[in-house]
């Protein structure tokens, strides 16, 4: 795999969290949680099959799940490289907000 590309919603998602984190923990936290994700994301695709599969969320739709502290990676393997799909707190309602963003 060459890379990983990190879809709009995504990247409203990690924005999101980075505004969180500096506002309830400052910039220090908010700077390594930020990494944190970036080091997930590279990991994930140079192990595109990493992670698990999550019928009762996704049912058949191909996305691939890795946690990351209490947040869900959600991903799809492509052709030459991984999509990050969606980054959600793993108390949200996935499944809602997968057939919300139509995945």
């Amino acid at each position: 795999m060459s890379g990983y590309i990190l879809a709009a919603p995504a990247q409203e998602d990690l924005l999101a969290i980075r505004r969180y984190y500096l506002r309830e923990a400052g910039y220090r936290i908010a700077r390594q949680m930020s990494a944190e994700f970036v080091s997930a994301f590279r990991m994930i695709a140079r192990n595109p099959g990493v992670g698990h599969r999550r019928e009762d969320l996704a049912a058949s739709r191909p996305i691939l799940f890795w946690p990351i502290k209490d947040y869900l990676i959600l991903y799809r393997i492509m052709r030459r490289s991984v999509e990050i799909v969606m980054i959600m707190h793993g108390s949200r309602d996935i499944a809602a907000l997968i057939l919300h963003r139509d995945l």
